[in-house]
């Protein structure tokens, strides 16, 4: 019974010792998996290690290579942006002077167009008054700046081609005669720039546009000359049509030496 106890025992022991070798091999089977497992992953971090410094010490290299990069361009804008700056202030420059000359222009030109007023009140009295209000206007404007050089100079030269136009047209209008002492109504006819003839609705009054030395043009009656009264009706008749076309005599102003 003991004997047997013994190898019992010693079967025990031996399997107990077996068993616990087969343990000590597996669990350092297992460290050394793990062991391996852990190098790895290691060795795998080491890597994105080194990876990550590489790619940073590229992106620092790239970084540093725009920077040079931006300075360079900034340095080439900021030249470039004194240039431009420079240019500016000479094209200020110049454009003063140009504003300075033009506003200078536009004065003389408007103190020159002011001075045709007298011209033109000189002229034949045919709507010569809306003529002087058109220049004047025509030089308030232009000193104002309302109105271009260029465009004060077409309106000027109209303003003088329609006194010229006035030259080759007849008119034949009712009307009143404005005289010192009283207005006369009747029948007004203008010869071109040259001879206006006025009669009154009865006939018995007729006047002519004269000039004189002192007063300018001068409504003249010719109340002793019965010739020269027989003569303005005869025009007015055939201005109006009351009579047949013909050739009719036509008093016209002449300048005499001295007037």
């Amino acid at each position: 019974m003991k004997k047997l106890f013994i190898v019992l025992c010693f079967c025990f022991s031996y399997s107990l010792g077996q068993e616990t070798l087969e343990s000590v091999r597996r669990q350092t089977k297992a460290v050394e998996v793990e062991t391996a497992r852990e190098a790895k992953l290691h060795d795998e971090e080491k890597k994105r290690h080194a990876d990550f410094i590489e790619t940073g010490r590229k992106k620092v290299l790239a970084l540093n290579a725009q920077n040079q990069s931006l300075r360079a361009e900034m340095d080439s804008m900021k030249t470039e942006l004194t240039r431009l700056q420079e240019a500016r202030l000479k094209t200020l420059s110049t454009a003063r002077w140009y504003d300075s000359k033009k506003i200078k222009y536009q004065e003389s030109l408007a103190l020159a167009i002011d001075s045709l007023k007298p011209i033109l009140e000189l002229d034949f009295p045919y709507k010569v008054d809306d003529a002087v209000n058109d220049i004047s206007e025509i030089a308030s404007q232009l000193k104002k700046g309302h109105i271009a050089p260029t465009d004060a100079l077409a309106r000027t030269i109209e303003v003088f081609l329609d006194r010229i136009r006035l030259g080759y047209t007849t008119e034949v209008w009712k009307g009143s005669l404005a005289l010192e002492t009283r207005s006369i109504p009747g029948t007004f006819m203008r010869y071109g720039a040259v001879a206006s003839v006025f009669m009154s609705l009865d006939g018995s009054e007729v006047f002519w546009l004269s000039r004189s030395k002192t007063d300018g043009y001068v409504w003249q009656e010719e109340a002793q000359d019965m010739e020269l009264r027989s003569i303005l009706k005869e025009v007015l008749k055939v201005a109006e049509g009351k009579t047949a076309p013909k050739i009719v005599q036509i008093p016209v102003y002449l300048k005499k030496e001295g007037l």
